[in-house]
């Protein structure tokens, strides 16, 4: 086997992982979203943050305080599913043509 051939099937096989690591992220995330809908929710409750003047000895929150944190929470987590979605296209758009030239160029040289 030639240095080049050895070149081109190691850039072959690399990529096609990248490709198949970038394909299970999305079938992961789409099922997260729409099959296991609670798999990514944290159940632990967050404590109420809500800044305190200097000598006030309440630390109790208001219902909006705690609307606003929910919120928050929830934009958060959509955040992250987007940037795992990019994350997991980005992966599959570079690699797969990566693979199928290489792979290509491998196959002509047998």
């Amino acid at each position: 086997m030639s240095l080049k051939k050895a070149y081109l099937y190691l850039v072959s096989t690399i990529s096609l992982i990248i490709a198949v690591v970038g394909a299970i992220m999305l079938i992961n995330l789409a099922l997260k979203a729409w099959v296991f809908t609670k798999a990514d929710m944290n159940y632990y409750s967050t404590p109420c943050v809500q800044p305190v003047a200097a000598g006030n000895t309440s630390v109790g929150c208001d219902q909006a305080t705690l609307d606003a944190q929910a919120q928050q929470a929830k934009d958060q987590q959509t955040s992250q599913r987007e940037n795992t979605a990019a994350e997991a296209l980005a992966m599959i758009i570079v690699a797969t043509p990566v693979w199928y030239y290489h792979w290509k160029m491998a196959r002509k040289e047998v």
